[in-house]
């Protein structure tokens, strides 16, 4: 997992940082061998997306999608109503990726993510899940 992350983010989480997570956050994987993977935190009838990544050699075959799909199945199933995400403004492809994906932007926060070059914002993303609708 920690080598997927690096490859995909300028800053990778390395294998203690993904170590806490997987014991700490829900956590979802595609392949084997892995091929891509999802976490996430979760509260009550909220979730936050905090990574997903997809190995570059796999990427472009519905990976991340999968991946999204089977996340918003298991938070509905589990009274989650609303997810969040951020993303850096520089990401074009994630920011389609997610638009696509019925996600909103609500927020931006300047300066948030570092690059070689200087750092650059993330987008805050929302997006409402089918839990409430569920308990009627």
């Amino acid at each position: 997992m920690a080598e997927i992350h690096a490859q995909s983010f300028f800053k990778g989480w390395d294998d203690t940082d993904m170590g806490a997570h997987i014991q700490k956050d829900l956590c979802f994987g595609f392949g084997r061998p892995l091929d891509g993977f999802i976490i996430l935190s979760s509260a009550a009838d909220q979730a936050e997306i905090l990574t997903i990544a997809v190995d570059p050699a796999e990427r472009r075959r519905g990976i991340a999608r999968a991946l999204l799909e089977i996340t918003e199945t298991e938070l509905v199933d589990n009274g989650v109503d609303t997810l969040f995400l951020e993303v850096a403004e520089d990401n074009k492809a994630a920011i389609k990726f997610y638009k696509g994906a019925g996600f909103e932007p609500i927020g931006r926060r300047p300066s948030y993510y570092k690059r070689e070059i200087g750092r650059v914002a993330a987008i805050t993303y929302r997006k409402r899940l089918a839990a409430n609708d569920r308990l009627g």
